[in-house]
Parts: C-alpha cells; sequence; structure tokens
C-alpha cells in the first residue's frame, strides 16, 4: 500500500471480514511484544505462500514480499537479475497482513525473513517493536542516489525506500466529465452517477485523498490535525459511496455491475491492467496520497551482510529501470529511467514526489485507534 498486493481482477480470495493487524497478532504469543493497538484498521491477513526460485547454490535469501500480482511481476523483473548477477538464490514468500505476526512470533535467531518489505504502517510498528536491524549505510551506496525527498520525510534508520504507489481515480471513459482532482469526487456530476468505490481495508488512503481534496491545509496536512478529523469524515461521508472494496477484485466488479462510476485505488495495481476492462480508465491528481515501501533486514538473520547487499541492488537505477517495465509503480532512485510513459504521472525528483501526501504514522499512532472506528461505523451505517 498500500493496496493489499491481491486487490487484482484476477486474484480469487477476496476477504470482507474487518480483522486488524494488531488483533491477529494479539492472538498470538509475540517474540519482542505486541503491536500497538493503534494498528487497527488493516486488511484481513492473506494466507502467504511459499515458492522457492531456482537459481544457483547456498542457502536461499528468503525474501517477503506483497501477495498477488506485486509477487507475480518481482520474481518476474526482479529475481531473475539478482540471481544472475550474485549466482545466489532467492526464496520468496508471499504475505499481507501475517509478516509482521510471522516474525514476531518466530524465535529471535530464526526469523521467517531474511529482508522484508514494508510500507508505512508496518514500517512504524515493526520499528516499536524492534523487529528491523539498523541499516548499516556503508554496504547501501546506492542509498546515495536517493531522491531527496524519499530519503528525508521519513526515517532510512531501519529501512530504505525503494517503491512505492499514488492512489489514482479510476472512473469511465464515457462518464459526462473527467475527475482530475479529489475534490472532484465532491461534484455535483459525481453526486449524480451510479457512485464511487473507496477501499476500506486501509481507511488512511480514502481518508487522506479526501483531506487532499479538501484543500484547506497544505497537501492533506488535515489529517494531521485532530481538531480537523470530522471535517475529514464529513467530505468522505459527502461522497456517493456504493462500494466498500476489500479488493480490486470488488472495485473492478463494481464497475462491471454498473454499481459505481469513479473509484480511488492505487496506480500500481491500475496501470498496466486497465486496458483489460472495456471502457475504465483512469486519471492520476497532480495532488494525491499514496504509500511508499521500505525494504528492511529481518533481526535474527545470520545473512544480514547478503540482506544488506540485496537492498542496495533493488535500490539500483538499472535494477528500477528494468523493474518499472513489469511493475507501473513510483521508485526512489533520482537516475532510474521509467519504461513508457510512466515519468508522465510519477515522480522523478523531490518537486514532484512532494506532491504525494504519505500518511504520517509518527502521529496517525495516537489517533488511529479512534479513526478507524469511526471509518467503519461509516461504513456500517451507509
Amino acid at each position: 500500500m498500500p493496496a493489499n498486493p491481491d486487490r487484482v481482477a484476477e486474484t480469487s480470495e477476496s476477504e470482507s471480514e474487518s480483522t486488524s493487524t494488531t488483533e491477529r497478532v494479539r492472538e498470538s504469543v509475540s517474540r519482542r511484544g505486541l503491536l500497538s493497538a493503534t494498528a487497527a484498521g488493516s486488511a484481513t491477513a492473506l494466507a502467504g505462500c511459499t515458492e522457492l526460485v531456482s537459481s544457483g547454490g547456498g542457502d536461499p535469501l528468503r525474501v517477503s514480499v506483497w501477495s498477488g500480482n506485486y509477487a507475480d511481476r518481482f520474481k518476474k523483473s526482479v529475481v531473475p537479475r539478482y540471481e544472475e548477477e550474485f549466482d545466489a538464490e532467492i526464496q520468496v514468500q508471499e504475505g499481507w497482513s501475517d509478516i509482521l505476526s510471522n516474525i514476531q512470533t518466530a524465535p529471535d535467531d530464526d526469523p521467517p525473513y531474511d529482508v522484508t518489505i514494508t510500507e508505512g504502517n508496518f514500517y512504524y510498528y515493526g520499528r516499536q517493536d524492534d523487529l528491523f536491524h539498523e541499516i548499516r549505510r556503508e554496504n547501501v551506496p546506492n542509498a546515495d542516489e536517493l531522491i531527496d525527498h524519499y530519503a528525508e520525510f521519513r526515517s532510512t534508520e531501519y529501512g530504505m525506500p525503494v517503491d512505492g504507489a499514488p492512489c489514482t481515480i479510476v472512473h469511465r471513459e464515457d462518464i459526462d466529465f473527467e475527475p482530475e482532482s479529489w475534490a472532484d469526487l465532491s461534484s455535483t456530476a459525481v453526486q449524480e452517477s451510479n457512485g464511487v468505490g473507496v477501499d476500506t481495508g486501509f481507511w488512511w488512503y480514502p481518508m487522506y485523498a479526501a483531506a487532499v481534496g479538501m484543500d484547506d491545509r497544505e497537501l492533506g496536512e488535515e489529517m494531521h490535525d485532530p481538531d480537523l478529523h470530522d471535517d475529514v469524515f464529513e467530505t468522505v461521508r459527502d461522497w456517493p459511496i456504493e462500494s466498500w472494496a476489500s479488493s480490486g477484485e470488488d472495485i473492478w466488479q463494481a464497475f462491471q455491475n454498473d454499481v459505481i462510476d469513479v473509484a480511488q485505488w492505487y496506480y500500481e495495481q491500475v496501470e498496466y491492467d486497465i486496458d483489460s476492462y472495456d471502457g475504465l480508465t483512469h486519471t492520476m491528481p497532480e495532488e494525491t496520497t499514496g504509500y511508499l515501501n521500505h525494504w528492511c533486514v529481518v533481526k535474527g538473520t545470520d545473512k544480514r551482510d547478503r540482506a544488506e547487499e540485496f537492498v542496495n541492488f533493488l535500490m539500483d537505477a538499472e535494477v528500477q529501470s528494468a523493474w518499472s517495465e513489469e511493475m507501473p509503480t513510483l521508485f526512489c532512485n533520482e537516475n532510474t529511467e521509467y519504461a513508457g510513459d510512466l515519468a508522465d504521472d510519477l515522480p522523478s525528483n523531490s518537486e514532484e514526489a512532494a506532491n504525494i501526501a504519505f500518511p504520517d504514522w509518527e502521529f496517525l499512532s495516537d489517533y488511529s485507534g479512534e479513526l478507524s472506528n469511526e471509518f467503519t461505523a461509516m461504513q456500517t451505517n451507509s
């Protein structure tokens, strides 16, 4: 996310329960303590599956990635390149909400992964629970090529920013107007449409999108003022929401069943897939919200050097440029050359990156419980 990586039309796994990451973690014995209750609101955990990608000899490097088409594209574009270059084997393990709890419940000296992906929520709570090694910068020289904004807006002490995705507006091609900003979801044209679809597993993204559209404060800062949270909720309530989606499948089905004409979703899950759906397109707002993945070395691994080498590999400009041919995600190296027309939508410098309101979990952690409950109540009462 982040979007749940199984949220694509091809997946058959669609969860509608509202069990949070924290609630699931509380059901097991943590090796380093439980996650804060403020992680509430995350999507129901999807069962991870482990796949061994055959290559060179030696113990494989165990790498945890998001499930679904993220994993498919990662294995197609990243894994073979790494294995050929380093004559080493990667064991790709797919998951989602179970990633942190799997680390917590494992023995201290035998974590389930050597390297794990994290978005902002996971990265914050994983650091609070002491799940990650500090990144030794001498082993990741590609950090010197980070776009400044990604290097500065969030700590890189325990994880390196590599990739992510902004939220985009999915809509019908024949709608009476083309929505260009999140404010347009409050417009008369959208009010008179069939309706809107939003993500429910990760409530903070529709909330931040609404805040960006309100434009009362600079780029979504309404979410960082508790006195304005009610105003943000009121904006979301005014959207004609007809699909509270727990998966990408829900969104595509809602369009196909003429339930909605507009939706909030994720560029990385949309750009390379939307041509498969008749009559749909998407528009990336100039100012938006989105998620950024920090890649972390898991505490307890006996492959810390190799893990940092792998993170450095992911940060390489040539690797990211080739990766973009398979996955339409934003990348953090200032020298990355995006495939096709991706650079028209995705940031290539700090000025453009600053137009994405990434959720601030240092702040949200104090309020996420009540925000999650209010968002759930809004959905229940709709």
